[in-house]
């Protein structure tokens, strides 16, 4: 045999290798959650792979020393994936400024590489469920009767 063709041999098993461990991590789930926010925006992003991302506006909360060191700005935002049509179609269904609750599974890594079965999401956060949430209102303290 001649060197080209076990240089080739090698570089086609390797690559298999890669692509059947990325596809083993890609079935793993790191952790699976709810997020309750209004959807900010939804958009195809791309270039040879094309993939639908998102972003969910979180409820505000309070700033503390505690969760920043440099006393900078804490972003509310949740970026997702959605490689499911369905989800997708699910969002676009949504009002504008509805809060919505998303189901989530977080996946350890994103994954966005331009080959077959690779070209899921951009986030470590893939959408698998949507549904309306209640509005947030806030509970407000009854006035003292004197």
């Amino acid at each position: 045999m001649s060197w080209k063709f076990k240089f080739a041999f090698v570089a086609l098993v390797a690559l298999a290798i890669f692509i059947g461990l990325a596809a083993l991590v890609n079935s793993y789930n790191y952790s699976i959650g709810t997020r309750t926010g209004i959807i900010d925006k939804l958009s195809t992003k791309g270039f040879i792979c094309w993939t639908r991302e998102g972003q969910l506006a979180l409820a505000n909360f309070a700033k503390s020393d505690s969760l920043t060191q440099n006393k900078g700005a804490i972003d509310n935002t949740f970026y997702f994936s959605v490689p499911d049509k369905t989800i997708e179609k699910e969002l676009e269904a949504i009002p504008p400024g509805s809060a919505v609750s998303l189901e989530y599974h977080q996946k350890l890594f994103p994954l966005a590489l331009p080959l077959p079965l690779l070209c899921h999401r951009r986030t470590e956060y893939e959408i698998v469920g949507v549904k309306l949430a209640p509005a947030y209102t806030p509970a407000v303290p009854a006035p003292a009767r004197p």
